[in-house]
């Protein structure tokens, strides 16, 4: 689980550890280095490897290492391995060597894991193995488009990437919840087609696909509810949309495990 916090509030757990100069760069963080402390900073605090290396060392500690990982690359210890409040509640001011054991450990295991994740390297022929060949010299345009995509960084993905993507069902577990986030905030979203394009692809998703998953089922279910409000909704993908709200009625958890 990541780690929610407001750089300011950040910033003061920094200063907590004598990490001044850290402190003000805090202030300053863009939302992809606040997300990237956020997910460091939950694995060394929650994660299963953290309990079985002697349990939490508590957000603010784990989030102030994860501030030097993420900005520093070092690896260097915190300047106070205690804060000024657990120095006052009668921590150590020193660590014992099991605490900077623990620490480097779980450290090493962030890195060998690529916690955060390089998103640069978040491409379907890693996350959606195997990996493909490359196209046929023959191959058509969409196939060669399809086998570019593979190694795109799913970060760089436009809304046409998506549409393409899902439209030949490729990389579904990955690519819909992407669409799924964009699709929220506005169900009729562009690709190269027509306004609803990228829709009309999630919802021509095959019925398998959901039906393991009610979280993204109840999600698309809701923007297809959604999009019927819009007037400009065209003939066409209107019936596909009553047609996935028909086919797709409410269900519980339990009925996962019918």
């Amino acid at each position: 689980m990541a780690l929610g916090v407001r750089r300011e509030t950040l910033a003061a757990m920094l200063r907590e550890y004598g990490e001044d100069e850290l402190a003000l760069r805090a202030l300053s963080l863009s939302d992809e280095e606040l997300a990237r402390i956020g997910t460091l900073g939950g694995y060394y605090a929650f994660s299963e490897e953290a309990m079985r290396l002697g349990g939490s060392m508590g957000g603010a500690r784990a989030l102030s290492l994860a501030t030097i990982d993420v900005l520093e690359g070092t690896g260097r210890d915190l300047r106070r391995h205690h804060s000024e409040r657990e120095l006052a509640w009668g921590l150590s001011e020193k660590p014992d060597a099991s605490e900077r054991a623990r620490d480097r450990e779980l450290r090493r295991h962030a890195a060998e894991r690529q916690i955060p994740a390089d998103e640069n390297k978040r491409v379907l022929d890693t996350l959606d193995p195997p990996a493909w060949d490359p196209a046929p010299r023959d191959a058509t345009f969409l196939i060669r488009r399809c086998h570019e995509l593979r190694t795109k960084p799913l970060k760089d993905f436009t809304v046409e990437d998506l549409r393409v993507m899902i439209g030949q069902q490729i990389g579904l577990r990955h690519l819909v919840p992407l669409a799924l986030d964009l699709l929220r905030s506005d169900p009729l979203v562009a690709g190269d087609y027509y306004p609803g394009d990228l829709l009309a692809s999630v919802l021509r998703v095959d019925a398998a696909f959901w039906e393991p998953l009610l979280d993204p089922e109840v999600e698309a279910r809701r923007i297809a509810e959604n999009a019927l409000e819009r007037a400009e909704l065209e003939p066409g993908l209107r019936e596909l949309v009553e047609a996935f709200i028909r086919d797709h009625p409410p269900r519980s958890a339990a009925s996962l495990s019918d």
